[in-house]
Protein backbone atom coordinates (compact mmCIF):
# COMPACT_ATOMS: atom_id res chain seq x y z
CA UNK A 1 0.00 0.00 0.00
CA UNK A 2 3.09 2.61 0.71
CA UNK A 3 4.06 1.88 -2.93
CA UNK A 4 1.43 2.63 -4.61
CA UNK A 5 0.82 5.24 -2.10
CA UNK A 6 4.02 6.94 -3.57
CA UNK A 7 3.52 6.37 -7.21
CA UNK A 8 0.44 8.33 -7.06
CA UNK A 9 2.62 11.17 -5.34
CA UNK A 10 5.56 10.97 -7.69
CA UNK A 11 2.89 11.73 -10.71
CA UNK A 12 1.50 14.54 -9.37
CA UNK A 13 5.04 15.68 -8.31
CA UNK A 14 6.21 15.18 -12.18
CA UNK A 15 3.06 17.31 -13.05
CA UNK A 16 3.77 20.28 -11.00
CA UNK A 17 7.26 20.27 -11.88
CA UNK A 18 6.29 19.89 -15.49
CA UNK A 19 3.93 22.89 -15.42
CA UNK A 20 6.56 24.85 -13.64
CA UNK A 21 9.01 24.38 -16.49
CA UNK A 22 6.10 25.38 -19.04
CA UNK A 23 5.84 28.48 -17.32
CA UNK A 24 8.98 29.45 -17.17
CA UNK A 25 9.67 28.46 -20.73
CA UNK A 26 6.50 30.91 -21.51
CA UNK A 27 7.93 33.48 -19.22
CA UNK A 28 11.01 33.64 -20.85
CA UNK A 29 9.82 33.83 -24.41
CA UNK A 30 7.63 36.99 -23.52
CA UNK A 31 10.15 38.14 -21.35
CA UNK A 32 12.45 39.71 -24.34
CA UNK A 33 15.29 36.75 -23.46
CA UNK A 34 14.43 33.63 -25.50
CA UNK A 35 14.66 33.39 -29.08
CA UNK A 36 11.20 35.49 -29.93
CA UNK A 37 12.57 37.99 -27.68
CA UNK A 38 13.58 41.77 -28.32
CA UNK A 39 17.31 41.16 -26.52
CA UNK A 40 17.89 38.46 -28.77
CA UNK A 41 17.60 40.65 -31.76
CA UNK A 42 19.40 43.53 -30.42
CA UNK A 43 22.26 43.00 -32.73
CA UNK A 44 20.48 42.72 -35.84
CA UNK A 45 18.34 46.14 -35.43
CA UNK A 46 21.61 47.81 -34.86
CA UNK A 47 22.95 46.37 -37.64
CA UNK A 48 20.35 48.10 -39.88
CA UNK A 49 21.90 51.25 -39.35
CA UNK A 50 25.60 50.20 -40.51
CA UNK A 51 23.95 48.49 -43.62
CA UNK A 52 20.99 50.97 -44.36
CA UNK A 53 21.00 51.57 -48.05
CA UNK A 54 21.97 55.33 -49.34
CA UNK A 55 19.10 57.68 -50.97
CA UNK A 56 15.72 59.22 -49.36
CA UNK A 57 14.06 57.09 -47.23
CA UNK A 58 10.87 56.29 -47.60
CA UNK A 59 7.71 54.44 -46.44
CA UNK A 60 5.58 54.62 -43.37
CA UNK A 61 6.23 53.46 -39.75
CA UNK A 62 3.59 50.46 -38.56
CA UNK A 63 3.16 49.96 -34.75
CA UNK A 64 4.39 47.93 -33.15
CA UNK A 65 8.32 49.08 -32.82
CA UNK A 66 11.54 48.05 -30.85
CA UNK A 67 13.88 51.13 -29.79
CA UNK A 68 17.42 50.06 -29.62
CA UNK A 69 19.82 52.11 -28.04
CA UNK A 70 23.27 51.69 -30.47
CA UNK A 71 25.95 52.30 -27.90
CA UNK A 72 24.86 50.23 -25.19
CA UNK A 73 23.28 47.19 -27.41
CA UNK A 74 20.38 47.04 -25.82
CA UNK A 75 16.70 47.76 -25.73
CA UNK A 76 16.62 51.30 -25.16
CA UNK A 77 14.34 53.05 -21.97
CA UNK A 78 12.53 54.53 -24.46
CA UNK A 79 11.09 51.75 -25.52
CA UNK A 80 8.98 51.33 -22.39
CA UNK A 81 7.87 54.92 -22.73
CA UNK A 82 6.01 54.08 -26.31
CA UNK A 83 2.39 53.68 -25.43
CA UNK A 84 1.60 50.07 -25.28
CA UNK A 85 0.00 50.06 -28.91
CA UNK A 86 3.17 51.42 -30.45
CA UNK A 87 5.39 49.12 -28.19
CA UNK A 88 6.50 45.44 -29.68
CA UNK A 89 6.68 42.81 -26.78
CA UNK A 90 8.40 40.00 -29.22
CA UNK A 91 10.43 40.15 -32.00
CA UNK A 92 7.65 38.20 -34.63
CA UNK A 93 5.73 41.78 -33.17
CA UNK A 94 7.82 44.51 -34.32
CA UNK A 95 7.41 46.11 -37.57
CA UNK A 96 9.07 49.34 -37.49
CA UNK A 97 12.53 49.16 -35.22
CA UNK A 98 13.91 52.53 -34.05
CA UNK A 99 17.89 52.82 -33.62
CA UNK A 100 18.99 55.79 -31.37
CA UNK A 101 22.33 57.52 -31.45
CA UNK A 102 23.23 59.32 -28.02
CA UNK A 103 26.12 62.05 -28.12
CA UNK A 104 27.12 63.95 -25.25
CA UNK A 105 29.80 66.75 -25.98
CA UNK A 106 31.58 69.96 -24.82
CA UNK A 107 32.00 68.91 -21.24
CA UNK A 108 34.99 70.88 -20.35
CA UNK A 109 35.46 72.02 -23.95
CA UNK A 110 38.44 74.90 -24.19
CA UNK A 111 38.91 77.21 -26.48
CA UNK A 112 42.00 79.10 -28.10
CA UNK A 113 42.14 82.66 -27.73
CA UNK A 114 45.64 83.49 -29.03
CA UNK A 115 46.25 84.58 -25.01
CA UNK A 116 45.32 81.13 -23.78
CA UNK A 117 42.35 78.51 -23.40
CA UNK A 118 39.18 79.85 -22.07
CA UNK A 119 36.83 77.49 -21.12
CA UNK A 120 33.89 77.64 -22.86
CA UNK A 121 31.89 75.86 -20.05
CA UNK A 122 29.26 74.82 -22.93
CA UNK A 123 27.99 71.88 -23.99
CA UNK A 124 25.30 69.84 -25.71
CA UNK A 125 23.53 66.80 -25.85
CA UNK A 126 21.93 65.22 -29.22
CA UNK A 127 19.59 61.99 -29.51
CA UNK A 128 19.55 60.67 -33.05
CA UNK A 129 17.11 58.35 -34.32
CA UNK A 130 16.85 56.24 -37.29
CA UNK A 131 13.93 54.33 -38.46
CA UNK A 132 13.38 51.37 -40.29
CA UNK A 133 10.46 48.84 -41.66
CA UNK A 134 11.37 45.12 -40.67
CA UNK A 135 13.30 44.54 -43.48
CA UNK A 136 15.57 47.19 -42.79
CA UNK A 137 14.79 49.37 -45.37
CA UNK A 138 15.25 53.19 -43.94
CA UNK A 139 11.73 55.57 -43.61
CA UNK A 140 13.07 58.11 -41.59
CA UNK A 141 15.59 60.01 -39.67
CA UNK A 142 15.66 62.71 -36.52
CA UNK A 143 18.04 64.36 -34.32
CA UNK A 144 17.42 66.33 -30.99
CA UNK A 145 19.91 68.82 -29.77
CA UNK A 146 19.89 69.94 -25.81
CA UNK A 147 22.74 72.74 -25.29
CA UNK A 148 23.88 72.70 -21.70
CA UNK A 149 25.88 75.01 -19.41
CA UNK A 150 27.70 72.08 -17.98
CA UNK A 151 27.35 73.66 -14.62
CA UNK A 152 27.18 70.19 -13.27
CA UNK A 153 25.81 66.63 -13.72
CA UNK A 154 22.65 68.21 -13.33
CA UNK A 155 22.50 70.43 -16.00
CA UNK A 156 23.59 67.54 -18.55
CA UNK A 157 20.89 65.12 -16.71
CA UNK A 158 18.65 67.74 -17.57
CA UNK A 159 19.45 68.08 -21.22
CA UNK A 160 19.17 64.67 -21.46
CA UNK A 161 15.41 64.40 -19.90
CA UNK A 162 14.19 67.30 -22.83
CA UNK A 163 15.88 65.34 -25.88
CA UNK A 164 14.21 62.17 -24.85
CA UNK A 165 11.26 63.81 -24.25
CA UNK A 166 10.96 65.48 -27.64
CA UNK A 167 12.44 62.41 -29.43
CA UNK A 168 9.54 60.51 -27.71
CA UNK A 169 6.87 63.04 -29.09
CA UNK A 170 8.29 63.02 -32.58
CA UNK A 171 8.86 59.26 -32.39
CA UNK A 172 5.34 58.63 -31.54
CA UNK A 173 3.86 61.54 -34.63
CA UNK A 174 5.63 59.25 -36.93
CA UNK A 175 2.58 56.17 -36.49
Amino acid sequence: MIRRNQRGISAVAIVILLAIVIGIVFLVMQSGVGPDGLTAHVDDYIAMLDNRPTGAPAGKAVGPAVVVDSEMKRIDELHDRLPSSLRAANHSQVNTVIVLVRNSTGIGAGMATGLGVVSSNEGSYSISAFLFDKAGHPIGAHTVTKKTSMSGAGAEAEAKSQADQEMLQWIESQF
